[in-house]
């Protein structure tokens, strides 16, 4: 009896299985991507499987599907060659590098931040923000990228990347008139009257210039500007770029009348891509041979399965980011660190109902648009941290640390004993000494002994 009862039990689990691995393993293969990524992979299947549709092109004439049903047999596809991207070209130079693994890891991700031309956008605080490196860290780290090939890359500025590539001649003309003269130049290039006079009144400036001490004429003067028009703005120019996700928000908190914050995807990517009912009508009147006719069936099943896919990608992704946004109400309405509510991964997961790794993949490079006359864009990361001292954030703790440290005498400075015997007195925090000169290394904060100050 037993054993009737049980063996239907685990034939269904065993078909429902069969049904939902293929979904699962595209949904696994979706979840860390963001949702421009989701929109290009499943663009590239749509090319190559006549029963998967972008639905904003669904209007386009239909014509010549029964060709296309031809063309999706297996022998149909060659993949274009790949050009080589910025990051990959990096890659190669930072693996060479004689440098603490630590670092080259920082470099890696700094690559991240490179824009499309190749200057780094942001600031030491935006990069360390939900990562294992201090901002100093990360500053620190900078000239190393920025002696990577091509010569300019990593700059901040025009200005600084023009400097990189003159930086072998510091000496030289050309390197004097970006320095100090670089928005003078745009009006003295060329060969019309108002460019020759306006050389030739940069010339008298230069002349006026006590630290200019090479000797200068208008044709030293022209050669040194053909010289800077000769170098690259662009350092990334000849490359191909990987975008970063944190200009790629899946979602957006907004504030409601009432004051609470809602979240919402920005893009319902689920919504562009649906099965070709025209193709499926095709496919079921085709007189295809046995073998052919499977073949194409289990394209149709790939386009169910990762449709399929695409709409729990869409769900869970909101489902964390929903819990997030209303745990952290009190963050987002100050945006201080301090109002963070401790949220580990694992609480996450039981409350949404999902396991710790895929929250795990959602959360991680994933980021979250906060709506406002201050528009902000935060890494969805940075609202799932940790319980750690007293109930506290390490992103509190540390908060907290500066504030006593920002309230100590400068000629008599706290040492981390006293620290930690402060944040236990004043905020009930029970931290060890050596916890307060961890936190107190990654905020870059000197010991007390270099923070004294003598008369």
């Amino acid at each position: 009896m037993n054993y009737l009862i049980s063996a239907p039990s685990q034939e269904t689990r065993l078909e429902t299985q069969t049904v939902l691995y293929p979904t699962l393993r595209q949904l696994v293969r979706l979840l860390p991507m963001d949702c421009k990524r989701v929109v290009e992979y499943v663009q590239e299947e749509a090319k190559h499987n006549p029963f998967l549709i972008n639905t904003p092109d669904s209007s386009a004439q239909s014509g010549g599907r029964e060709a296309l049903l031809e063309d999706v047999l297996p022998d149909w596809y060659h993949p274009p060659a790949q050009e080589l991207s910025l990051q990959e070209h990096l890659y190669g130079q930072i693996s060479a590098l004689s440098l603490p693994q630590k670092q080259c890891d920082a470099l890696i991700y700094l690559t991240q931040w490179l824009s499309p031309s190749g200057y780094l956008e942001g600031s030491a605080e935006s990069w360390a923000t939900g990562t294992v490196w201090s901002p100093k860290e990360l500053a620190d780290i900078v000239p190393a990228l920025q002696n990577l090939d091509p010569p300019g890359i990593g700059a901040r500025s025009l200005r600084e990347c023009l400097l990189l590539q003159l930086k072998y001649q510091p000496q030289s003309l050309a390197f004097l008139l970006v320095q100090d003269y670089l928005e003078a130049l745009a009006n003295c290039t060329g060969s019309s009257l108002e460019a020759k006079q306006n050389r030739k009144y940069l010339l008298q400036k230069l002349h006026q210039n006590v630290q200019v001490s090479v000797e200068i004429n208008i044709e030293t003067l022209t050669a040194a500007i053909s010289q800077i028009q000769e170098l690259e703005p662009r350092p990334a120019r000849n490359f191909g770029h990987t975008n970063v996700a944190i200009v790629t928000p899946d979602m957006k908190a907004e504030r409601q009348s009432g004051g609470d914050w809602q979240v919402s995807p920005i893009y319902e990517v689920n919504q562009r891509f649906c099965l070709n009912g025209e193709a499926i009508e095709l496919l079921a009147k085709s007189n295809k041979r046995s073998r052919d006719t499977q073949r194409l069936e289990l394209l149709l099943q790939k386009a169910q399965n990762l449709l399929a896919a695409l709409n729990q990608w869409q769900e869970n992704i909101l489902k964390v980011g929903q819990f997030l946004v209303y745990r952290q109400q009190a963050f987002l309405n100050s945006r201080n660190k301090l109002d963070l509510v401790p949220t580990p991964q694992q609480l996450v997961a039981q409350t949404v109902g999902l396991s710790n790794a895929t929250v795990s993949r959602i959360v991680r490079g994933r980021y979250l648009l906060i709506c406002g006359q201050q528009s902000q864009t935060i890494p969805l990361a940075s609202l799932c941290v940790p319980v750690r001292v007293g109930g506290r954030t390490p992103q509190q703790v540390q908060q907290l640390l500066v504030q006593l440290i920002q309230e100590e005498s400068p000629t008599n400075p706290y040492s981390d004993e006293q620290l930690a015997h402060l944040l236990g007195i004043r905020f009930a925090l029970p931290i060890a000494r050596r916890t307060v000169t961890k936190y107190r290394k990654l905020l870059s904060l000197e010991s007390s002994h270099r923070r004294r100050e003598t008369d």
